[in-house]
């Protein structure tokens, strides 16, 4: 008798979150580890994802594009769901999205070559420096700093040629998401030697929902709620040695 219980109060839970109906969502990635793996589609959203599947009986179509295209296919109508957004990232966009609770962070921190760390409280702390940044990225924090020539702005196509040119030295300190450079002393044993230093800014990501869905938010919403009280999301990002 008590294992009839158990699988009705089950199935109430499970209907509960799938709502009566499954439902399927177009969701854009890009090659971005270890937040999105392309090869062998894997990565922290990607668990994510797989764990809101299971919470919620709702599909997620996974397609990896090239970064530009997600915003444009998201105002189109094309994409559902864009992970890992922050709201003020794209305030000014025609169709700016509603967004999830936050579910993790984008932290940006200071790295530095061997032996050249230093502390870095301020954005001033930099002054008379060569930083090594992505180009194209904006760092509203040390805009100013950068237009007076007070710092060195030194570009790399991305993160990844960021890394390089610290483990080369040829910069000696660069500003870089910290989950990046996490994940990749983790997995390369060259970047072992680098020094994670100061965190210089932190912005809460959400799911960026098409506003077609509305009605569904809360749903998504309740589902997130419910994996950071289990504590797996934390568990997700430790799986691939970050700590936020």
């Amino acid at each position: 008798m008590k294992w009839l219980v158990k699988a009705v109060v089950l199935c109430c839970v499970a209907c509960f979150w799938s709502g009566g109906y499954a439902a399927t969502f177009a969701v854009g990635f890009y090659n971005y580890p270890p937040m999105m793996i392309e090869e062998g589609r894997q990565g922290i959203y990607q668990d994510i994802f797989d764990e809101l599947a299971r919470l919620t009986g709702d599909r997620f179509d996974i397609q990896y594009y090239p970064y530009p295209r997600i915003g444009l296919l998201f105002e189109a109508g094309m994409l559902d769901i864009e992970p890992g957004v922050y709201p003020g990232w794209v305030r000014n966009r025609p169709i700016p999205g509603l967004f999830s609770v936050p579910f993790g962070e984008v932290v940006d921190v200071m790295a530095f070559a061997p032996g050249k760390a230093f502390p870095v409280q301020e954005p001033e702390d930099l002054r008379g420096k060569s930083v090594g940044l992505v180009r194209g990225y904006a760092y509203p924090d040390l805009a100013p700093l950068i237009a007076a020539g007070q710092i060195d702005r030194r570009n790399a196509l991305n993160e990844a040629q960021l890394l390089e040119m610290l483990v080369r030295q040829r910069f000696d300190q660069i500003v870089i998401n910290k989950a990046v450079v996490q994940y990749s002393v983790l997995k390369k044993p060259k970047y072992h030697s680098l020094e994670i230093g100061d965190v210089m800014s932190t912005f809460d990501v959400s799911m960026r929902v098409h506003p077609e869905h509305e009605a569904w938010l809360p749903k998504l919403d309740a589902a997130i709620l419910e994996l950071k009280r289990q504590g797996l999301i934390e568990k997700i990002y430790a799986k691939y040695g970050v700590s936020l």
